[in-house]
C-alpha cells in the first residue's frame, strides 16, 4: 500500500534524525509506504500555522491519502490549561480537520500527541491532549496519543526520566525517538490498512471554528501594498515575502481577528509593534539560532491571541491593526514567545519579512501607513 502523504507539525518532526525517518522504514516494512509528497513541518509552530499551510497547499491537500499532524506540544506550551485560550486553540485544531475534509472527503487523518520532559501528562490529564482525543473521535480521525502509550507501556519512572529526552521538548535520539516510532507504527499500521468509507461531516462542535479562516502569502501582500517579492531559499523551503524594513501595515478586518503571523526571520529581524486602538503591544520576532548565526534564516510564526485578551473569543467585532518595526518609543506592553528572544539593539537597517497572514471575518482594508501619519499613505485595498 501507497500513501500520498501532507505532514504538518513542528521541530519533532523536522528534526533529523528523529521519529520520522524510523517511522517511514518500520511502515515500509510491514508493507505501507507514507510517500511524503509535502513535508511543511516548521520548528516552533502551532496549529495556527498548520492551518494556515494547508490553505496555501489546498491543492496538494485534495491530492493526498494522509494528512499527519504533529502540533499537540508546541499547542501545549502556547495554549496551556486556562479555559479561554483551550477554546481558541480548539477553534484551530477543529478548523484543521474540517478545513481537510472538506477539501478531500477520502483523506485520512493521523494527529500525533507528544508530551515535554516534566510534562502535565505524567501526572494529570493534559487539555490539550484530551481536546484532540475527543475532537479527533467526534470526527473519526486516528489519534496517535504517545504520551499514554509510553505510560501504559514504560511507567512514570522511565518516561519521566531526564535520559528519555534530549531537552524540555524532544526525545532522545536514538533510542527514545526509535520507540516512538515504534509505537506509532503499531497504532498507524491496522488504521491505515482498514477499510476507509467517506462519511458526511458532522455538526461542529464549535460554531466558530476556524475552518473558514483565510490565508494570504507574500505575493498577494506584495502586490496588494505595491512592494516588491523577497525570496528566501534553503534546502526544506522557498519563502516569497514583503519587507516591511520601517514601514507600517494597516488591517481592518471586520467581525473577526488577525490570527497569525507567518515571516521570516533573519540577523536584521526587529520586535514587531502592533497598534490596536489605545494599546500598543510589542513582540519579539528574534530567533537565538538566528542570532547566533546557526541559521541565515527561519521561517516563523507569531500567534496574536495575545493581543486580544477578554475579548479573545468575540468574532463579531471590526478590528485595526498596524504592525510596524519595534522602534517607536511609544510605552507598550512586551510578548516574547517561547522560543524567541528578547531584543537587544535596533538593526541599523532593519528587515521584516512579512511572508503571509491568516484571519477569520472580512477583510476591509490592507494599506501602508506613512511613518508620520495616522492615516494610510494609500487608499485601502479591500481583499477578494
Amino acid at each position: 500500500m501507497k500513501l500520498k502523504t501532507l505532514i504538518i507539525g513542528g521541530s519533532n518532526t523536522v528534526m533529523q534524525p528523529g521519529y520520522l525517518p524510523s517511522l517511514l522504514s518500520t511502515m515500509a516494512r510491514r508493507g505501507i509506504e507514507l510517500d511524503i509528497v509535502a513535508d511543511l513541518a516548521v520548528g516552533g509552530t502551532t496549529s495556527a500555522f498548520g492551518l494556515y499551510q494547508l490553505k496555501i497547499r489546498e491543492q496538494e491537500l485534495a491530492e493526498c491519502d494522509l494528512l499527519v499532524i504533529e502540533y499537540a506540544l508546541n499547542d501545549a506550551f502556547v495554549y496551556g490549561d486556562e479555559r479561554r485560550p483551550f477554546r481558541h486553540w480548539a477553534r484551530f485544531y477543529e478548523g484543521i480537520i474540517r478545513f481537510a475534509r472538506e477539501r478531500n472527503p477520502n483523506l485520512k487523518i493521523a494527529t500525533l500527541v507528544f508530551g515535554a520532559r516534566n510534562g502535565s501528562f505524567l501526572t494529570a490529564v493534559p487539555s490539550i491532549d484530551a481536546g484532540i482525543n475527543y475532537i479527533s473521535q467526534w470526527y473519526g480521525t486516528i489519534c496517535v496519543d504517545v504520551s499514554r502509550l509510553l505510560m501504559q507501556r514504560f511507567g512514570r519512572d522511565v518516561v519521566g526520566h531526564a535520559s528519555f529526552y534530549s531537552d524540555q521538548g524532544h526525545y532522545a535520539r536514538p533510542v527514545a525517538t526509535t520507540i516512538v516510532a515504534n509505537l506509532i507504527a503499531d497504532e498507524l499500521e491496522p488504521a491505515l490498512a482498514a477499510a476507509h468509507r467517506p462519511a458526511a461531516l458532522p455538526p461542529a462542535i464549535d460554531p466558530e471554528h476556524f475552518a473558514g479562516a483565510r490565508a494570504l502569502d507574500g505575493v498577494w501582500l506584495a502586490k496588494r501594498i505595491g512592494r516588491p517579492v523577497v525570496e528566501y531559499s534553503n534546502r526544506r523551503f522557498s519563502v516569497a515575502a514583503v519587507d516591511l524594513g520601517r514601514e507600517r501595515l494597516r488591517f481592518e478586518v471586520e467581525k473577526g481577528m488577525l490570527l497569525a503571523l507567518n515571516y521570516v526571520c533573519e540577523p536584521r529581524t526587529p520586535a514587531l509593534d502592533i497598534r490596536m486602538g489605545d494599546d500598543m503591544h510589542r513582540a519579539a520576532l528574534l530567533k537565538g539560532g538566528v542570532r547566533d548565526g546557526v541559521y541565515k534564516f527561519l521561517v516563523s510564526m507569531l500567534s496574536f491571541e495575545f493581543l486580544y485578551g477578554p475579548t479573545l473569543l468575540d468574532m463579531q467585532q471590526t478590528r485595526s491593526l498596524v504592525l510596524s518595526s519595534g522602534a517607536e518609543a511609544a510605552e507598550h506592553k512586551l510578548h516574547v514567545p517561547r522560543d524567541s528572544i528578547r531584543h537587544d539593539t535596533f538593526p541599523d537597517e532593519p528587515a521584516l519579512p512579512v511572508a503571509g497572514v491568516l484571519f477569520t471575518g472580512n477583510l476591509k482594508a490592507c494599506a501602508i501607513e506613512k511613518a508620520d501619519a495616522d492615516r494610510p499613505a494609500d487608499q485601502p485595498v479591500a481583499a477578494e
